[in-house]
């Protein structure tokens, strides 16, 4: 019990292991207690236990690697700062496109606003090389306007995508179509020629509300397609 350990009446660093022996020589069952040579040796062994915790420095170690390592922590670095401008533009993005999947809910009040999981989109708009430079991050949203979800219902899709190279290059994917569910055949084909601007930049910021004002056009006459193509149904 609390207030009655060994400690409490005679501080020691290692008191705590004495009270494990008292707790082991205690038990109720005389087979849980240890043997008395047990008791012994741990008695003896207790001196030989040290309260000074391990020192384990690496200070030495650390400078050499840092100076080792200098140029790929600054490249990380430099990563990580381009990634952090890339998902501000990211939220610009759908600061602009907000209207316009607003006006796509006016339009059909289930329709699925930002998925991440369709399949053609992911292919429509994916970049497959970009003059050799390392993808760093992509990020991908489709808004479907679905009424009907049988294969050869006519969609509307909405994608967008923004993806960021290693020499900080951002490049913007925007397209609009309308087509058969699930079977080959465009309606409508609005897939906007893909623009490049550096990362953080103004003509990054300018490149995103040119797109988004294409797109609006773009999708304007996807809408006027798509409604044209939805099958007159008797009440």
């Amino acid at each position: 019990m609390r207030g009655f350990e060994i400690g409490d009446f005679r501080p020691h660093p290692r008191a705590g292991a004495l009270d494990q022996v008292v707790d082991l020589m205690t038990r109720l069952h005389p087979e849980e207690r240890p043997s008395k040579e047990q008791v012994a040796r741990d008695l003896a062994i207790w001196s030989e236990l040290t309260s000074t915790p391990v020192i384990f420095d690496v200070s030495a170690a650390r400078a050499k690697l840092q100076a080792k390592l200098q140029a790929t922590i600054a490249e990380q670095d430099e990563r990580e700062q381009k990634k952090e401008l890339a998902y501000i533009a990211i939220r610009r993005l759908q600061e602009l496109t907000a209207p316009l999947n607003d006006g796509l809910k006016n339009l059909y009040s289930r329709t699925a606003v930002d998925s991440q999981s369709d399949g053609m989109t992911r292919n429509l708009l994916k970049t497959h090389s970009y003059r050799g430079q390392e993808l760093l991050l992509r990020w991908q949203r489709c808004t479907l306007v679905a009424p009907f979800d049988r294969p050869g219902s006519t969609t509307l899709r909405m994608g967008r995508c923004l993806e960021l190279f290693d020499d900080g290059t951002l490049r913007l994917h925007l397209m609009v179509q309308v087509g058969p569910e699930g079977i080959m055949g465009i309606d409508f084909d609005g897939r906007l020629k893909p623009r490049s601007a550096p990362v953080g930049s103004v003509e990054a910021e300018k490149m995103l509300e040119d797109g988004v004002r294409d797109l609006s056009a773009a999708l304007q006459e996807g809408v006027e397609v798509f409604v044209e193509k939805q099958p007159e149904r008797s009440t």
